[in-house]
């Protein structure tokens, strides 16, 4: 069991009867020139009062408790059962705590020089909830597999919510955003003298109903419920081998292999002549597939009474050059689609574009490296 105890140390807007209120100034007449409101005192939510003052209120400490249990049941002498819960918390990033809190003592200086943007002490941990459950089965001398299901539940999220006050529109981070993330695990691994192996699949889903804590920034209200969607670090298949062998005069070889998913990415349509994010299918189109194989040999000499390594890493060995960020109307890194491509050409009235313009080798993973490397061992 473990136990979080969080005092952010700073003040907090709050109303006449002390409540925190983190998304709207109380303003009040300070008459008394006392620092504090007192009962009688003209009190308002928007700007303009004489001798005018905000009621501010220290934060308080919030405590969290986390139990995790686990447990493995032997069934045979070469199988067992695993199983694991957890709860646990992570305090927010501080810039979504103590954003502006600064000029929290004058309102009107923070809409005006804050851009929009107010941080939250009233924030708690945000929260994930992990549950799994497998088997792990010995076959033979060699082999082994195992099957493992999982699930996480993660709620209290950082989220940003649009707010008014008087003629200011700003932004205000508070817990409230959800996810959930599934999967199984499956492994298959064979170890012998000479040579051995591992393959390792991951099916998996992860979903969100905000790509990121400050999503409503655009000040954009919608009154209808929020739901979740494919989040960017979705990948639905995940496919890892590696092997190990000795080859003749004591050479060490491995080589791994790696294919994972696409990305999702929200696809761009046309609205009429100019194209706009289809923001009615978030996530609804997937990038192209990563995959990789890398090689390795060392080999172990004596000499002078020291033990030398030699070493070859070829990393890419097939050259592939994967996709990693594509244009979201066409789905490729190479093509952004004729709509921007159509002004490419010398300098006229219908092109003003070179064709280097689009020429960005970033958006692909490097090509094939090969390293060399030395490693003395001293007796």
């Amino acid at each position: 069991i473990r136990l979080d105890a969080v005092n952010y140390n700073t003040q907090i807007w709050a109303d006449t009867s002390g409540k925190y209120s983190p998304g709207t100034p109380w303003y009040y007449s300070d008459m008394n020139d006392n620092d504090r409101w007192d009962k009688g005192e003209e009190v308002s939510v928007l700007a303009g009062l004489p001798r005018q003052k905000v009621i501010l209120e220290d934060a308080e400490w919030f405590y969290k408790i986390s139990p995790r249990i686990g447990f493995s049941h032997v069934i045979t002498d070469k199988s067992t059962f695993t199983f694991n819960y957890g709860l646990y918390y992570q305090t927010p990033k501080y810039n979504y705590i103590y954003l502006n809190t600064n000029r929290l003592g004058d309102p009107e200086e923070l809409f005006e020089e804050g851009e929009g943007e107010v941080g939250n002490a009233t924030m708690g941990a945000e929260r994930t909830q992990s549950y799994s459950a497998g088997f792990n089965v010995q076959v033979g001398e060699g082999w082994a597999y195992s099957i493992l299901a999982w699930v996480k539940d993660l709620d209290q999220l950082t989220k940003s919510t649009f707010q008014r006050s008087g003629v200011y529109s700003y932004n205000v981070s508070e817990n409230g955003d959800y996810g959930s993330a599934k999967g199984i695990d499956l492994t298959l691994e064979f170890r012998g003298r000479k040579y051995g192996s591992q393959i390792q699949y991951t099916r998996s889903i992860a979903k969100n109903n905000s790509e990121y804590a400050w999503a409503n920034v655009s000040g954009q209200y919608v009154d209808a419920p929020s739901q979740e969607f494919l989040q960017f670090y979705d990948r639905t298949h995940d496919f890892t081998f590696y092997l190990y062998t000795k080859l003749p005069y004591e050479i060490n070889a491995a080589m791994t292999a790696f294919y994972q998913s696409g990305g999702p990415y929200t696809p761009w349509i046309f609205a009429g002549r100019d194209p706009k994010e289809d923001s009615k299918n978030r996530n609804s189109k997937r990038g192209p597939a990563y995959k990789n194989i890398n090689l390795n040999f060392n080999k172990y000499i004596k000499l002078m009474g020291h033990r030398i390594s030699l070493g070859l890493s070829v990393y890419n060995a097939f050259d592939i050059r994967n996709e990693i960020d594509v244009y979201p109307l066409t789905g490729k890194a190479d093509d952004p689609g004729t709509y921007y491509t159509e002004n490419i050409g010398l300098a006229d009235e219908n092109h003003d574009i070179s064709s280097a313009y689009y020429d960005r080798p970033w958006r692909f993973s490097q090509p094939r490296e090969i390293n060399f490397n030395v490693r003395f061992d001293f007796d």
